[in-house]
């Protein structure tokens, strides 16, 4: 493969490996945000338990008992639900991950054939400059003598 087709693969493996970099890291900030709102609902449950618990030292009914009960049920399906979203999209992340980090090494393989693929140029130049070289000092030789005989 020429090298210029191998940059073009490079530049390729390049752009692919910054579109997987921009979709792992946006996933990472949904997670993160993810993480927060249920931090959010863990907090918002515990404070809304402490005033219920405030409110019960005071004296409750019965059906304003039901009805913190039955909120803390609520909030505690939302934060089940929460969690299991946040599991989705830690396994999500993860899988980007993966994804991104397979492309770089696609990418580091392309420059590194890239790389060889110019030593072994530069080698065949070298070889061929040493060859000149060693020819043209041999006709200098072989000129030399004759101009002696």
């Amino acid at each position: 493969m020429q090298n210029n087709a191998l940059k073009l693969v490079l530049e390729m493996e390049q752009r692919k490996e910054r579109e997987a970099a921009h979709e792992f890291g946006n996933a990472r900030h949904q997670f993160t945000l993810q993480q927060r709102r249920l931090e959010g609902l863990s907090h918002y449950r515990q404070d809304y338990l402490n005033q219920a618990n405030a409110r019960a030292q005071q004296g409750l009914g019965s059906s304003t008992f039901g009805q913190y009960h039955a909120f803390v049920g609520k909030l505690d399906e939302g934060i089940g639900q929460q969690q299991k979203q946040l599991e989705r999209i830690r396994s999500h992340v993860e899988q980007l991950k993966q994804k991104w980090m397979a492309q770089q090494q696609r990418r580091k393989a392309v420059e590194m054939l890239i790389q060889k693929r110019e030593q072994e140029t530069n080698q065949l130049r070298a070889r061929q400059e040493q060859r000149t070289s060693d020819e043209f000092a041999m006709q200098g030789f072989l000129r030399r003598i004759r101009e002696k005989s």
